[in-house]
């Protein structure tokens, strides 16, 4: 995980407010990953909640969004532990070569490779903000529970931005945000989801893939 201290007020206007509920989305989504098949109980309830609050400040919500929230409590239901935690774990972790690795470089440079070129254009990203993985991590920079974070992060500096009335860092961040999704989650978070669809033998797998999709998205800035 990044090193990163996110920081939201729980009051503000209606777009701070919306901002807030999308970060914790997506924090709740990097921590589904980074915490592993063992904890998907806990992190599964952590991301229903933040979901569920994106939506309610969220405007136009569509049928299929809300649609998604449901899928996602329903496939927890009936459900053992062990049973869901095998398959994130056959899905992502091993101890055979997972069926759909969650590194961007295997979906950018072919031959399920991992550490290529993308890998060190993300570490860029990273240290541009001073930023850089915890110490303990042992995951290449383009996992995708820390790419997940990152764009977090991208938009918590945002809104602080719009806390402090200093709109011009708020738009930069945004603009940073847009362009971190245009040059890499925009181009391999669909082609990891498909794999999802094509992969996982629980619907919940299929269920936190559409949330990917309709979360990880540009901002208006």
């Amino acid at each position: 995980m990044l090193m990163a201290e996110l920081v939201c007020s729980p009051e503000g206007d209606a777009q701070t407010l919306h901002l807030q509920a999308r970060i914790a989305t997506l924090m709740a989504l990097s921590g589904v990953f980074s915490a592993g098949g063992e904890n998907l109980q806990r992190t599964l309830t952590t991301l229903s909640e933040a979901y569920a609050q994106w939506l309610e400040e969220k405007e136009g919500v569509l049928a299929e969004e809300e649609e998604i929230l449901n899928q996602l409590l329903q496939a927890q239901k009936g459900k053992e532990k062990k049973t869901l935690g095998y398959e994130f774990n056959r899905l992502f972790v091993g101890p055979q070569s997972p069926t759909v690795p969650p590194y961007e470089s295997v979906y950018r440079h072919g031959e399920r490779l991992v550490m290529q070129k993308s890998t060190l254009d993300v570490r860029r990203w990273y240290r541009s903000e001073g930023l850089s993985l915890a110490g303990a991590s042992k995951e290449p920079d383009d996992y995708i529970a820390t790419e997940l974070e990152f764009a977090a992060y991208l938009l918590a500096k945002a809104l602080a931005g719009f806390q402090k009335n200093q709109p011009g860092e708020a738009e930069l961040y945004l603009k940073n945000y847009n362009a971190f999704y245009q040059e890499h989650l925009r181009i391999w978070l669909p082609r990891f989801v498909t794999g999802l669809f094509t992969q996982a033998r629980e619907p919940l797998f299929h269920v936190l893939g559409e949330m990917i999709l309709k979360t990880v998205r540009a901002v208006p800035s």
